[in-house]
């Protein structure tokens, strides 16, 4: 058995093509959650099932960068211009990897300024097409 390391040094973020790297202060600052579920079952009152597949279920992925950041600022960017945006992500030694593409940023987080601790930039992306892999060698 081995450590798996999920550090940010281990830890690869691309948007567009451009590596992400000035994450804030926020313990786990990439987040993925589905927008949809993949399968539902649908049951009947007389004891049966159906069950329902969706083939593109979707992902949200919220990112939250260094305030004043180069990178907030290219997101920031995106935003503006209503961009369609790709996503790789890659942990490595971990060989955890995803694809998303079919995506836009559809809103920010909650900002937080004016004192003596300030919020990250929280970006929130949704992707239509997500391919993803986990884990390693059995």
């Amino acid at each position: 058995m081995s450590l798996s390391n999920y550090g940010v040094p281990e830890f690869v973020l691309t948007v567009n093509g451009r590596l992400i790297q000035e994450f804030g202060e926020t313990a786990t600052p990439v987040t993925f959650s589905a927008i949809d579920p993949k399968a539902a079952i649908r049951r009947g009152q007389g004891g049966d099932a159906v069950a329902l597949y969706r083939k593109n279920p979707g992902k949200s992925v919220s990112v939250a960068l260094n305030p004043g950041s180069n990178d907030s600022k290219y997101m920031q960017d995106l935003m503006n211009q209503r961009a369609i945006i790709e996503i790789t992500y890659g942990q490595i030694g971990t060989q955890e990897s995803a694809t998303g593409s079919e995506g836009m940023i559809v809103n920010v987080g909650e900002t937080g300024r004016g004192g003596m601790t300030i919020t990250d930039d929280v970006f929130i992306m949704e992707f239509n097409k997500w391919d993803e892999k986990k884990g390693g060698a059995y």
